[in-house]
């Protein structure tokens, strides 16, 4: 009984590692506007066709996170929505749909102390090189 306990655990890891991609999740590069540093992260890390979540992570250099931020976000194919944030950690939530993963943008606007910025990035590193 333990025996074959022990097999179906090494069995379903074994399923698990195998069905595991190799190909690392695609991070744009991270841009700046005032004493903010604005990165973008995907949920799934690789990013598909439908719908997907946003994680727009804005922190201040070497002061941690801003709490007075504003985040609205789109792509290509939805209007501006307002981004949730997680907690008090500088991190903003929204799922938006996706058609084309090589293609596609994320536009991002902040708004802070009466002003405001627009971002757009690259949703893969092809985008980067044209």
């Amino acid at each position: 009984m333990k025996t074959s306990r022990v097999l179906l655990l090494l069995g379903l890891t074994f399923l698990l590692i195998s069905c595991s991609g190799n190909e690392k999740p695609w991070v744009p590069p991270a841009q700046t506007w005032q004493d903010l540093q604005i990165l973008i992260e995907t949920r799934p890390t690789q990013l598909r066709v439908g719908m997907n979540e946003f994680l727009v992570i804005a922190n201040r250099q070497q002061r941690g996170f801003s709490s007075d931020l504003m985040v609205d976000v789109r792509t290509e194919y939805s209007g501006w929505k307002q981004a949730m944030p997680d907690g008090a950690l500088g991190v903003f939530r929204k799922a938006l749909p996706v058609k084309d993963v090589q293609k596609d943008r994320l536009y991002v606007r902040l708004k802070r102390r009466g002003e405001s910025t627009e971002m757009m990035f690259a949703l893969s590193p092809s985008q980067v090189q044209q």
